[in-house]
């Protein structure tokens, strides 16, 4: 036979219809009278190409219908697939308070129950009585457990990642970076850490403010750290873990660190402290909190943007939280926050003195030690030997301006400078359900709850222990 011309893309159209079909099923055209060029198609021939294969098909279609009908039936009977399930659903964070709330309420009713219990058992019951109190106690029992674990299920669905918040950092570095001339690397650790939501929501804010600090004011430009015999690349790590019942954040660049004495005299320029206040260089990093410390005299459109670190330190505390400041000079500066991992329930000490109860967080307490009754006094102040360490006695009632009592008993507080804090007693340990103070501000004191007993307690605050408790004010003063 001969050839057969090309269509106009090149490809012989007929040909390979005739290899998918059987033999005598189809006769080819005959060639015309006078070929048409190589590369050309008439519109004609065009028209029957489509017309043969929509024949063609046509004819195929009865032949394979029967087969896939015989070959199995059940495909035309075939269940769809099941519509996928959805695994979460979105609550609004309104109604997860409110739930949590409840939560925290009910094993506050179940503690106090517990405690009436216990008061009712000291008294002898005998027959039916003795029976419905056993009953009464096993239900309370169950009551109570189940209440915790209603507790730990609703907290666990606040509870996300802070790689959530960590994960937007990088970007927000390296163009800082670009525009300050430095080079800087940032390294992330534990951004699996869970924390409240409301916490992750409310730390994003001051850990900006601290990263643009760390690199305006902190680290080095390349010039000024080859001057000072260091690598040209500056590092700043953010990292967060778990520690007891609190989540650590610490941020800390290797760059040129903090010099106490011109915090001191920046602060006492701006009228911040008075000039005869005796201030540890520890205590000169946290003039750096003070409202209206700066040490640039004109805002930057990086650092501070006319907000001072005060802001951070008031975000880190509503959240009932504590920040800490550590540096040295040449080698860098670490910026370390403690955060309660849970907002509503908080693990505290349970003390009084002059007359309050009062509630200390358990984050910061490590050990119960007795008081004597005569002090050493190191510089005026009282001392006492703890494992061998002389740590400084604080009197709680004097630190928040109550009337002085007999102080027995001491609480050695793990704060970045550790003391011990004297109190009048000790009256053991409970899960309470903080309000926050809202209607008033009261130096020292965080919020209130209530006693499985029902009284009312005030709840020390956790960043006013870290202090050593002292606030802002009596520092300044």
């Amino acid at each position: 036979a001969a050839p057969r011309a090309p269509s106009a893309d090149g490809l012989d159209w007929e040909g390979m219809y005739l290899a998918v079909t059987p033999a005598g099923s189809h006769t080819p055209a005959a060639a015309a009278s006078a070929p048409a060029p190589a590369g050309a198609l008439s519109a004609e021939a065009l028209a029957e190409g489509v017309a043969v294969a929509t024949a063609a098909a046509a004819a195929i279609a009865p032949s394979v219908a029967p087969r896939r009908a015989e070959g199995d039936k059940r495909e035309e009977h075939r269940p769809q697939a099941a519509p996928v399930k959805e695994e979460s659903i979105r609550v609004d964070a309104v109604k997860l308070d409110a739930l949590l709330e409840v939560a925290g309420e009910s094993v506050q009713a179940a503690n106090q129950a517990a405690v009436l219990l216990e008061r009712l058992l000291q008294f002898k019951f005998e027959g039916q009585a003795a029976t419905l109190m056993a009953t009464l106690a096993e239900t309370l029992e169950r009551a109570s457990r189940y209440s915790t674990e209603l507790q730990r299920a609703t907290l666990a669905t606040r509870m996300q990642p802070v790689g959530r918040l960590f994960q937007k950092f990088p970007r927000l570095v390296r163009e800082l970076a670009k525009d300050l001339g430095k080079d800087v690397e940032l390294t992330i650790e534990g951004a699996e850490t869970e924390v409240d939501r409301v916490v992750v929501d409310s730390l994003y804010d001051p850990l900006v403010h601290m990263l643009r600090n760390a690199l305006d004011h902190g680290v080095e430009s390349p010039e000024e750290r080859i001057a000072a015999g260091k690598s040209t690349k500056s590092y700043i790590s953010l990292k967060a873990w778990q520690e007891a019942n609190s989540v650590m954040i610490v941020l800390q660049d290797d760059g040129k660190g903090m010099d106490p004495m011109k915090l001191r005299k920046k602060a006492l320029e701006k009228g911040l402290i008075s000039e005869a206040a005796q201030l540890s260089s520890d205590d000169c990093f946290q003039l750096v909190f003070l409202p209206g410390f700066s040490t640039k005299d004109v805002a930057s459109s990086v650092s501070g943007r006319g907000v001072g670190m005060d802001v951070v330190k008031t975000a880190v505390e509503k959240n009932r939280g504590a920040i800490h400041i550590d540096s040295a000079l040449g080698f860098g500066t670490k910026f370390a926050i403690r955060l309660p991992i849970e907002l509503s329930i908080v693990p505290t000490m349970l003390v009084s003195t002059s007359g309050a109860a009062l509630a200390l967080p358990m984050a910061v307490v490590q050990r119960v030690v007795e008081l004597p009754e005569v002090f050493l006094e190191v510089g005026g102040a009282p001392v006492l030997k703890d494992q061998g360490r002389p740590l400084p006695v604080r009197s709680l009632a004097a630190a928040l301006g109550y009337e002085s009592c007999r102080e027995k008993v001491g609480i050695v507080v793990a704060a970045p400078q550790p003391y011990i804090l004297a109190v009048e007693a000790v009256d053991g340990t409970a899960d309470l359900v903080i309000k926050p103070m809202t209607a008033i501000s009261v130096e020292g004191i965080t919020g209130t709850a209530r006693s499985a007993e029902g009284e009312l307690v005030l709840v020390v605050g956790l960043s006013f222990l870290m202090d050593g408790c002292r606030g802002n004010v009596r520092m300044a003063a």
